[in-house]
Protein backbone atom coordinates (compact mmCIF):
# COMPACT_ATOMS: atom_id res chain seq x y z
CA UNK A 1 0.00 0.00 0.00
CA UNK A 2 1.59 3.44 -1.25
CA UNK A 3 2.55 6.07 1.22
CA UNK A 4 0.73 9.71 0.28
CA UNK A 5 1.68 12.96 1.63
CA UNK A 6 -1.24 15.53 1.69
CA UNK A 7 -2.30 18.91 2.78
CA UNK A 8 -5.89 19.66 4.65
CA UNK A 9 -7.58 22.85 2.65
CA UNK A 10 -9.64 23.49 5.05
CA UNK A 11 -7.49 23.33 8.19
CA UNK A 12 -4.09 23.36 6.66
CA UNK A 13 -2.57 20.36 8.63
CA UNK A 14 0.08 18.14 6.45
CA UNK A 15 0.01 14.37 6.60
CA UNK A 16 1.30 11.17 5.52
CA UNK A 17 -1.34 7.81 4.82
CA UNK A 18 -1.44 4.42 3.78
CA UNK A 19 -3.65 4.72 0.99
CA UNK A 20 -5.12 2.05 -1.11
CA UNK A 21 -6.16 3.56 -4.23
CA UNK A 22 -9.47 3.75 -4.45
CA UNK A 23 -9.52 5.10 -0.77
CA UNK A 24 -10.17 9.32 -0.18
CA UNK A 25 -8.41 11.02 2.29
CA UNK A 26 -9.45 12.38 5.55
CA UNK A 27 -7.67 15.16 7.61
CA UNK A 28 -6.98 13.28 10.79
CA UNK A 29 -7.02 16.66 12.46
CA UNK A 30 -10.34 18.42 11.47
CA UNK A 31 -12.01 15.88 9.56
CA UNK A 32 -11.84 17.66 6.40
CA UNK A 33 -12.29 15.85 3.35
CA UNK A 34 -10.63 18.44 0.83
CA UNK A 35 -6.75 17.80 0.29
CA UNK A 36 -4.05 18.79 -1.86
CA UNK A 37 -2.02 16.25 -2.51
CA UNK A 38 2.10 17.06 -2.17
CA UNK A 39 5.10 15.81 -3.70
CA UNK A 40 6.66 13.26 -1.55
CA UNK A 41 10.56 13.80 -1.18
CA UNK A 42 11.85 9.96 -1.57
CA UNK A 43 14.51 8.73 1.06
CA UNK A 44 17.02 5.42 0.78
CA UNK A 45 18.92 4.08 3.76
CA UNK A 46 22.50 4.40 3.20
CA UNK A 47 25.88 5.61 3.88
CA UNK A 48 27.02 9.03 3.22
CA UNK A 49 29.86 7.02 1.04
CA UNK A 50 27.53 5.55 -0.79
CA UNK A 51 25.67 8.82 -1.96
CA UNK A 52 28.63 10.44 -3.19
CA UNK A 53 30.01 7.43 -5.43
CA UNK A 54 26.93 7.36 -6.98
CA UNK A 55 25.47 4.67 -4.75
CA UNK A 56 28.33 1.95 -4.69
CA UNK A 57 30.93 2.23 -1.43
CA UNK A 58 34.36 2.53 -2.94
CA UNK A 59 35.18 -0.25 -1.67
CA UNK A 60 32.82 -1.97 -3.09
CA UNK A 61 33.61 -3.85 -6.41
CA UNK A 62 30.18 -3.18 -8.04
CA UNK A 63 27.27 -4.35 -9.61
CA UNK A 64 29.45 -4.65 -13.62
CA UNK A 65 32.01 -7.47 -11.54
CA UNK A 66 28.91 -9.42 -9.66
CA UNK A 67 30.09 -7.90 -6.35
CA UNK A 68 27.01 -6.91 -5.37
CA UNK A 69 24.89 -10.12 -5.27
CA UNK A 70 23.34 -9.93 -8.93
CA UNK A 71 23.56 -12.65 -11.33
CA UNK A 72 24.35 -10.13 -14.16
Amino acid sequence: MPLYEYRCKKCDKSFEILQKSNESAVCPECGGKSMEKLFSVFASGGSSEASSSGGVPPSSPGCSSGGCGCAG
